[in-house]
């Protein structure tokens, strides 16, 4: 399975001064300088989606920020201010209303063998991030994970550019709707919301 990562996440007010995917990869790379930016924003959101009771105003607080530490480890990520920025934008990303959210993965350019990569490394991260985050699981949710997981042990099968772009396309679009699912699904358990 494939996925071609080439979206971007709007320039919004609500980002707060994050201006584009491209910001948010460099303050990834500040965040976590040892880690991918795939696998940090996957780890970011998946927590997020899990602890949506912890969020106002897509803001994280600072149990979020020690609980992404405990998951990647200190080693991994770096400068608190860049953490807690990341966390934010992505938190508000996440939950934006205009559904913009996208997953912070290479662009086209890069060699497919690195975009399976980084998608193999967004999903399993995610399924840790929302699993550290002891949400609750509804049949839904566990099918997704279980998709997740299954993704995070993608490989470069074959040589066929246009075929590994189109299954690329299918997983990012599949892992950006199940996070969103996934999220949506808990602000409504938080909320009680039927």
């Amino acid at each position: 399975m494939y996925l071609e990562i080439t979206a971007s996440i709007p320039a919004t007010e609500h980002l707060g001064g994050i201006d584009g995917l491209a910001d948010l990869a460099a303050l990834a790379a500040s965040a976590g300088p040892f880690i991918s930016g795939s696998e940090l924003h996957g780890a970011v959101c998946g927590l997020v989606a899990g602890k949506v009771e912890r969020l106002e105003n897509g803001c994280a607080d600072d149990g979020l920020v020690q609980e992404l530490i405990d998951l990647l480890g200190s080693d991994a990520l770096a400068d608190a201010g860049s953490i807690d920025a990341f966390v934010r934008a992505s938190s508000e990303a996440l939950f934006a209303e205009d559904m913009g959210f996208q997953l912070l993965l290479p662009g086209d350019d890069a060699a497919v063998a690195d975009r399976v990569q980084a998608i193999a490394e967004w999903c399993g991260a995610f399924a840790a991030g929302y699993g550290a985050a002891g949400a609750s699981h509804d049949e839904q949710s566990e099918e997704l994970l279980r998709d997740f997981i299954a993704i995070s042990g993608a490989v470069m099968e074959d040589d066929d550019e246009d075929t590994a772009d189109a299954a690329l396309l299918e997983l990012e679009e599949y892992a950006k709707v199940g996070a969103l699912l996934l999220a949506t699904e808990a602000r409504r358990r938080t909320h009680g919301d039927d």
